[in-house]
């Protein structure tokens, strides 16, 4: 690998690398893997390491964090492997949504985190068999701690939702389908 990592982030990348770098820093959390586009950024605080990183369950949000000791992280970066090889592991793929005539597929217009209701323990905004009108916000998309309301194109019945509260998206992913009126 390239003596000089960076090379391979845009100035926007490694801001965002920064970024990062500062929210893990005053989280409860010790490990971060992001992977997409033939690179995988790990980071890592005390010594953490995949292995030792266990899932977190998104339950419920945690009201105060505990003070972080003032441990540097750990950035790893990696290329991906090439096209040809084999995989080290086998990617997860997700079921796909199928196009139907007379449906909308609302889609995640950008990285984020959804979230279903306006704040933990109120109602969702939608529900399957419940109707959506036009102009209605279906969903919050929180990016970089700013919320931004989902908003239904069309009027009709919520007939599926394909994603889960405080479930990270990515661009172009289906959240919601709504049968139009």
């Amino acid at each position: 690998m390239d003596n000089n990592v960076l090379q391979l982030f845009s100035g926007a990348d490694v801001e965002g690398l920064t970024a990062l770098i500062s929210k893990m820093e005053q989280s409860p959390f010790d490990y971060l893997k992001l992977e997409g586009n033939g690179v995988k950024v790990v980071i890592s605080k005390n010594g953490a390491t995949e292995a030792e990183a266990a899932p977190v369950a998104a339950a419920a949000p945690v009201a105060a964090a505990a003070p972080v000791a003032a441990a540097a992280p750990v950035i790893a970066v990696e290329k991906a492997q090439p096209a040809d090889a084999p995989p080290a592991e086998a990617p997860v793929a997700k079921a796909a949504i199928a196009e139907e005539p007379g449906v909308l597929i609302v889609k995640s217009p950008s990285y984020g985190m959804f979230y279903a209701q306006p704040a933990p323990g109120e109602p969702p905004y939608v529900e399957v068999g419940k109707p959506v009108a036009a102009g209605e916000t279906i969903g919050l998309l929180e990016i970089m701690k700013t919320f931004n309301a989902i908003i239904a194109e069309a009027a009709g019945e919520v007939i599926a939702i394909h994603v889960k509260n405080e479930e990270v998206l990515e661009p172009g992913q289906p959240m919601i389908s709504i049968r139009l009126k």
